[in-house]
């Protein structure tokens, strides 16, 4: 997994291979960093260094004219937009299939509809209107699940949602349970487990814990 520090070095170097002329290689500066990348990472740089490099004038012109807008955009909302396509990619292909399903489904709609649909969500509450960018499994459990994360350092939050979304709904729904039971003091102890059990046995430890 990338921490946040190596996703922002491979931006930057990605945006410095985009605005170089083309067929030059990174600068010196630039190449130093991307050399204390891990090596997968390093990897990743370089080819698409090199499909950027591939690209024709006009395609590198409009690239640096995304580039330029995305930079004029309020910090909030390339935070948000940012927030919501890593949500995207961390989510299951099943996932993401039910997700363009609804889209499709959506913009088949009305009008009329569609505005009422986008009111009904923008009055949600911010916490449950967050839960859901986490696709359609933790939106639905998320109002009982939000517990585990408070305070919580991000790497061991991508951690967790990523044992999240590996469980069914039923252990999904005992965690939720156990999260609303578990007073915050304690709560660093329930993630450790939850965290440490192997996953064949988190569904029985769950359902054990919340009891019959």
């Amino acid at each position: 997994m990338m921490f946040p520090e190596a996703r922002r070095r491979v931006a930057i170097l990605l945006i410095a291979a985009l605005l170089a002329p083309a067929a030059q290689a990174l600068p010196p500066a630039l190449q130093a960093h991307a050399d204390a990348l891990p090596e997968a990472e390093r990897e990743r740089l370089e080819r698409r260094h090199a499909q950027l490099q591939a690209l024709s004038p006009e395609a590198r012109d409009a690239l640096r004219e995304r580039a330029r807008q995305w930079d004029a955009l309020p910090l909030d909302e390339r935070r948000g937009r940012r927030d919501a396509w890593q949500a995207w990619a961390r989510l299951p292909a099943a996932a993401q299939a039910r997700m363009r399903a609804a889209a499709a489904a959506y913009a088949a709609l009305p009008e009329e509809r569609q505005a009422a649909l986008a009111d009904a969500f923008a009055e949600l509450d911010r916490l449950e209107r967050n839960g859901w960018a986490l696709g359609p499994d933790l939106g639905l459990d998320w109002p009982t699940l939000h517990p585990l994360f408070a305070l919580v350092p991000l790497p061991q939050q991508e951690e967790l949602l990523a044992v999240l979304l590996s469980m069914d709904d039923d252990a999904r729904a005992d965690l939720g349970v156990l999260a609303q039971r578990t007073p915050p003091g304690e709560r660093d102890e329930l993630r450790r487990v939850l965290l440490t059990t192997p996953p064949e046995n988190r569904g029985p430890w769950l359902r054990q814990m919340v009891g019959p």
